[in-house]
């Protein structure tokens, strides 16, 4: 791919973050569209809710009417050049189905999707409903999907899995309908900062050195990271790999603000 600075701003691919709010900045949009730019690509948002949170605690949620959903997605896609699709909070199953009739027309267009079930703050993210028709009509047609130990429980209905049988479960998710499964192990009790990656190309573990450090949004950033790979021609083996990598500077190079720690997503800190 050419060097996105020599990319005409109306030809710059971007990547459109289906998502809700975080209004404290560890998590959702803003962190998606931090890890976008830092890629050096232009992130576009369709806000599905917003989570009236802070570091500590989550409130309400206030979901968006699903017209106005359909709306942000209909003229976004009018203009933007689209290279991916991420998504995060899908807080109705009303929404999910929006959102799955949009990328109907659009089946080229990868999804990389973050099932987001709970808020770090505590709380869950959707509506009862939600993961049956996540499982329904978006696995069969999504590119990438990057649940953490909970969410890779709950989508295949077993119990939070240690490192020796996230391979299983990662197969288990393959089995919905997905062309590539990541499992999020960074809570797993110990070891190294360990994912797991499986595809048709093969699987395999990808590590990191873990961190003391606890911060907000990683989750969200390395869906995000992965749908800027995509976004850039990368197949999804690299961009899970650059993904990964990212994450791990942004969290050593990690800043603290009210009662959170929170990444330091600067472009410079994905660079070697």
């Amino acid at each position: 791919m050419a060097d996105p600075e020599l990319i005409p701003v109306e030809d710059r691919p971007a990547v459109l973050v289906v998502a809700g709010l975080d209004p404290s900045g560890g998590a959702g949009v803003l962190t998606d569209a931090a890890v976008i730019r830092a890629f050096d690509l232009h992130p576009v948002t369709v806000l599905t809710a917003v989570a009236v949170q802070n570091t500590a605690r989550l409130g309400r949620r206030f979901d968006v009417p699903v017209s106005v959903l359909q709306e942000q997605l209909a003229l976004l896609g009018e203009e933007f050049l689209l290279g991916a699709v991420k998504t995060g909070m899908l807080a109705t199953a009303a929404t999910v189905e929006a959102l799955a009739v949009w990328l109907a027309e659009r089946p080229r267009l990868p999804l990389i999707l973050d099932p987001v079930l709970r808020s770090t703050s505590g709380g869950a993210l959707g509506e009862a409903g939600v993961l049956d028709a996540v499982k329904r009509v978006l696995l069969p047609r999504t590119r990438v999907i990057t649940p953490n130990l909970e969410e890779a429980a709950a989508l295949t209905g077993t119990a939070l899995a240690e490192r020796d049988r996230i391979p299983d479960q990662a197969r288990a998710i393959r089995d919905l309908g997905p062309e590539w499964v990541l499992v999020k192990g960074g809570h797993l009790s110990r070891g190294r900062a360990s994912d797991y990656l499986a595809g048709p190309d093969g699987e395999g573990w990808l590590e990191e050195e873990r961190s003391e450090r606890t911060v907000r949004g990683t989750g969200c950033a390395l869906a995000s990271a992965v749908a800027a790979g995509l976004a850039r021609g990368e197949g999804v083996p690299d961009a899970a790999r650059s993904a990964k990598t990212l994450v791990a500077r942004a969290i050593e190079a990690s800043y603290v603000a009210g009662q959170g720690r929170y990444l330091n997503l600067e472009s410079r800190n994905r660079r070697e």
